[in-house]
C-alpha cells in the first residue's frame, strides 16, 4: 500500500457525529470503485488511536491534535503531514459515487484547491481539499493558526489563505445533498462523482427507512462482491483427520469442485495432518477445515474478496454454530473484528473455522505448532504468530463456515484444567 502514488486522506474525531462505520463506508466505496492498480494509499487520522496501525486497506494514525469539530482539521496542515503530501483529503460525510481516480488526474499537483461553498459562491469550503506538497500556503495555515475560534474552521482558512482554485472548475460531478433549504437529493443524477453531505442528516441518517431516500439507501449497503467471481483454482483446502466421526461427507461436500481438495488422514493430531500436507499445496490461498465442520456457499468468493479488498495476509469472520440434537443455532461475531497480538493475548476473539491465510502466511511463520500436542490451542498460537511477524489480519463481514458442536469434539472432551494451562503456555510464548 504504501508504494501507491494516490494517498487520501480522512480524519475521524471521537464523541461527535461520527464513527469507524464512516471510515469503513467510506474507505469500502474507495477501493471499490477504483480502476486501476496500485490502488489508493488511505490514510485516517484518529484520536482513538496512539501508535500507527495499518489494517491493509486502511492505515490508522494517530490524530494528535485536541481541536473540536472540525477543527480538528488543522493537523492536516502540520509539517508532521509533509511526509504524506501530496494528498487528497474528502470529508467522511462524503458519498463516492465513482472512482476517486479522476480527481487525481484532473489536478495540478501543485495547486492548494479546495470546494467552493455551494450555498456562498467565491468562499472556499473544505469539504474536499488537494494539499500540494512543500506548499507555502499550507505552511501559512499552519503557522497562522494560534487557537480554535468559533464552530467552523472555513472562515479561519479564509481569512489566511486565497485558494488556486475550486474543484468545481475542474468538474462538473460534484453535488449537493441539500441544493436548497429544505430540500435534498432524493434522485442520484448519472453524472454525480460525489455527493457532498455537509451537515445533517448524515449519510446514515439520509438512508434510514425514515428519509425514504433510496440512492443513499442502496450507497450504503452496496455490495462489491455481486460481479466478483474469485479464481477457485488459486484456492487450497486441507482437510486434516484421523477418523471420520461421521460428518466428513457433508464436510467435503461443501468444498466447491474447483477448489483444490486435500484429504489428509494420518495417526497425528490435526496440527500433523495439516503440515504434511502443506508441501502439496498449489494455491495462493489456504484453508484447513475440520472434518466436522462446513464451509458456507459464499465462503470463498467472500474470504478472497475481502483478502483483495483489504490487502491483508489472513482474514476471519462469521460463523453459524449448529447443535447436535438440536435445531438450535448460534451466529457467532466477533467482539473485536481487527484485532492487535495485545487484543489476542487479553482474549481470543478469532473463530477458527472462518481463516483463510495466503501462501504468504506460512511461508513466513512456517507451519502449525505440532509441540502443543493436540490441544486446543494450536490456531491460536499461529494467529499470534502471525501478528507477532507483523503480518495482517482482516475481517469478513460474512458467514464463511458452519460450525458443529458434538460431544466427541476435541473442545468437550479435554479437560478445562489443561485447556486453561495450555492456553497460559501459548500466551507465555508471547508476552
Amino acid at each position: 500500500m504504501k508504494d501507491s502514488k494516490y494517498t487520501i486522506v480522512l480524519v475521524l474525531r471521537s464523541g461527535g457525529d461520527f464513527s469507524y462505520r464512516d471510515v469503513e463506508l467510506i474507505a469500502r466505496h474507495i477501493n471499490g470503485k477504483w480502476m486501476s492498480t496500485p490502488r489508493p494509499r488511505i490514510l485516517c487520522l484518529w484520536d482513538k488511536v496512539e501508535n500507527p496501525y495499518d489494517l491493509g486497506n486502511i492505515e490508522f494514525l494517530p490524530l494528535k491534535s485536541e481541536q473540536p469539530g472540525t477543527w480538528s482539521r488543522i493537523e492536516l496542515y502540520s509539517p508532521e503531514m509533509e511526509k504524506y503530501r501530496p494528498f487528497l483529503y474528502i470529508d467522511l460525510d462524503t458519498a463516492v459515487i465513482h472512482s476517486l481516480e479522476d480527481f487525481f488526474i484532473l489536478v495540478d499537483p501543485t495547486k492548494f484547491i479546495v470546494l467552493e461553498d455551494f450555498w456562498q459562491k467565491g468562499r472556499l469550503a473544505t469539504g474536499l481539499v488537494w494539499f500540494p506538497a512543500n506548499s507555502e500556503k499550507i505552511k501559512r495555515v499552519w503557522e497562522a493558526f494560534k487557537v480554535a475560534h468559533g464552530r467552523r474552521m472555513d472562515n479561519f482558512l479564509r481569512s489566511v489563505v486565497v485558494p488556486d482554485m475550486f474543484w468545481q472548475q475542474l468538474t462538473q460531478g460534484i453535488y449537493d445533498f441539500k441544493p436548497a433549504p429544505g430540500k435534498v437529493l432524493s434522485i442520484l443524477p448519472k453524472e454525480a462523482d460525489i455527493v457532498c453531505f455537509h451537515g445533517k442528516p448524515r449519510i446514515f441518517g439520509a438512508g434510514a427507512s425514515s428519509m425514504g431516500i433510496e440512492w443513499v439507501r442502496e450507497y450504503i449497503n452496496q455490495p462489491f462482491s455481486e460481479h466478483f467471481q474469485a479464481d477457485h483454482s488459486k484456492v487450497s483446502i486441507i482437510i486434516p483427520y484421523n477418523k471420520d466421526r461421521g460428518f466428513l461427507q457433508a464436510a467435503i461436500a461443501s468444498v466447491p469442485k474447483d477448489v483444490q481438495l486435500i484429504l489428509s488422514k494420518g495417526n497425528g493430531y490435526w496440527t500433523e495432518n495439516f503440515n504434511k500436507a502443506l508441501p502439496q499445496v498449489t494455491g495462493d490461498y489456504i484453508k484447513y477445515l475440520h472434518e466436522d465442520d462446513m464451509l458456507t456457499e459464499n465462503c470463498i468468493d467472500d474470504s478472497i474478496l475481502t483478502m483483495i479488498d483489504q490487502g491483508v495476509d489472513f482474514i476471519h469472520g462469521n460463523a453459524i454454530e449448529i447443535y447436535e440434537g438440536s435445531t438450535y443455532k448460534r451466529i457467532s461475531k466477533p467482539r473485536i473484528q481487527y484485532p492487535t497480538e495485545k487484543d489476542l493475548l487479553t482474549r481470543n476473539c478469532i473463530h477458527s473455522a472462518t481463516l483463510m491465510y495466503s501462501r504468504k502466511v506460512f511461508e513466513t511463520v512456517g507451519g502449525f505448532n505440532e509441540s502443543l500436542g493436540g490441544g486446543v490451542s494450536e490456531e491460536y498460537e499461529f494467529n499470534l504468530r502471525c501478528l507477532h511477524n507483523g503480518l495482517k489480519i482482516g475481517y469478513c463481514d460474512s458467514t464463511l463456515a458452519y460450525y458443529r458442536r458434538h460431544k466427541q469434539q476435541k473442545i468437550k472432551t479435554t479437560p478445562r484444567d489443561i485447556k486453561n494451562k495450555e492456553r497460559e503456555m501459548v500466551k507465555a510464548m508471547y508476552q
